[in-house]
């Protein structure tokens, strides 16, 4: 998962031109040892960039100052242009928990500055049911603790809502994230929706951005029935258009990876998303070995099951992506810069 630094419209471009070390941009993938599933990167107010996970349990994992099970892992990293990665859990961004409407863990959490507050969407286990569904936490620290975790979303019928993926364009948020209200199983899709100031969403804004239906590479060899597109996170490039980076097929194979779609000049899309380089058909990046599914772009690593990738900017503007990757028992997070050349985006 992921959430995009906060940024108006105007300033969310991807350099199309290579970034060397002579303009203080670090242009080498870090990677983490730390067990940190679906990550998502912030910049917080001191200049330094924190990273967010999933839930990790008691002993897993180095830590730097966070001791036992922690919802939301905290790794501290970077500063200014230079992000890096974390290798040690400092804190626990949400140690209360879910809130009173769940229980359980905490997956895929994503995190924006607007104005001076962080928003915090996270996925959860309806109290009762299991049903996942999203919560929303705020704090004024973008390590937290993060405090006032209410139900934000939770469709009817059973159906899940997870994977929010917020951002900042224009003076407002948004929110795109899992929808899968928006299918009938075992169809998934992605909603994106415009946020009140309180981070409430505004559900009159609410968009389809991409359906599964709208591919086909999730279900290559896929095992379970769930038509997989999820972990969203919106972007905007130096062509004047924004594009959706998602994930698809099984978590936890080589199989997974990401798609790039894209959708339109506003930050909210008025038609769903289109998928690039023929991505109906194939993933945009992926593992490129056996097992993989032909991506039309390897990643720095060449790791299995790339995905969870979410699009950040350093304090120039320059954006990076955090994913992670899977070495068959858990998933590890990598950063990296975001480039584009003739053939389009690419990762270094």
């Amino acid at each position: 998962m992921a959430g995009m630094l906060a940024t108006t419209a105007a300033a969310a471009l991807v350099a199309v031109n290579p970034a060397s070390a002579a303009d203080g941009v670090s242009t080498t993938a870090a990677e983490s040892t730390f067990p940190l599933a679906d990550p998502d990167t912030v910049q917080a107010k001191d200049g330094t960039y924190v990273t967010y996970g999933t839930t990790v349990g008691e002993g897993v994992g180095a830590r730097c100052g966070a001791t036992g099970k922690l919802f939301v892992p905290v790794l501290s990293h970077g500063s200014g242009n230079t992000v890096g990665v974390g290798t040690c859990a400092s804190a626990d961004a949400l140690p209360n928990g879910p809130g009173s409407w769940a229980e359980g863990n905490v997956w895929a959490p994503g995190v924006v500055r607007f104005g001076d507050t962080y928003f915090m969407y996270y996925t959860a286990s309806r109290r009762g049911s299991g049903q996942k569904c999203l919560g929303r936490a705020v704090s004024g620290s973008a390590r937290g603790p993060f405090t006032n975790p209410v139900e934000w979303a939770c469709p009817g019928n059973g159906r899940w809502a997870i994977d929010a993926n917020p951002y900042v364009a224009g003076g407002a948020m948004y929110v795109a994230y899992r929808d899968d209200a928006i299918t009938s199983y075992p169809e998934t899709g992605i909603s994106i929706v415009r946020t009140h100031a309180n981070g409430m969403a505004d559900w009159d804004t609410r968009r389809d951005a991409l359906k599964s239906t709208d591919i086909g590479w999730e279900t290559i060899r896929m095992s379970g029935g769930t038509h997989v597109v999820e972990n969203p996170s919106m972007f905007k490039s130096a062509d004047g258009y924004w594009y959706l980076a998602y994930s698809g097929n099984n978590w936890d194979s080589a199989r997974y990876a990401t798609g790039i779609a894209r959708c339109g000049t506003g930050p909210i899309p008025s038609t769903r998303c289109t998928p690039r380089q023929n991505g109906a058909e194939r993933p945009y990046f992926g593992y490129t070995g056996t097992g993989g599914l032909n991506p039309y772009r390897g990643l720095p690593g060449n790791h299995p099951g790339p995905g969870g990738m979410d699009f950040f900017q350093a304090a120039n503007g320059q954006y990076h992506a955090v994913y992670h990757w899977w070495n068959g028992t858990r998933r590890f997070p990598i950063v990296a810069t975001v480039l584009r050349n003739d053939g389009g985006f690419y990762l270094s």
